[in-house]
């Protein structure tokens, strides 16, 4: 599970939907990458995305997503 990932998309307000949307994936894939179901490894194409999305940069996700670690809370 990528809570790293929850909490940046939860602190946003966004639903899984919306991520899902913004990525231009659907929600249930979203789910699955959030999840650590789908994507063990993070391409950078979604790694992108949430960079953008997050305004945050592409080196931070892969930070998070090498230690999975957690984000400040803002």
């Amino acid at each position: 599970m990528r809570n790293w990932l929850r909490e940046l998309r939860m602190n946003k307000g966004y639903t899984m939907k919306d991520m899902g949307e913004k990525l231009g994936i659907s929600e249930s894939y979203y789910c699955a990458i959030e999840n650590g179901d789908r994507q063990k490894r993070m391409d950078m194409l979604i790694a992108s995305g949430l960079a953008t999305i997050f305004s945050i940069p592409v080196a931070k996700i892969v930070s998070f997503e090498k230690q999975q670690s957690h984000p400040p809370i803002k």
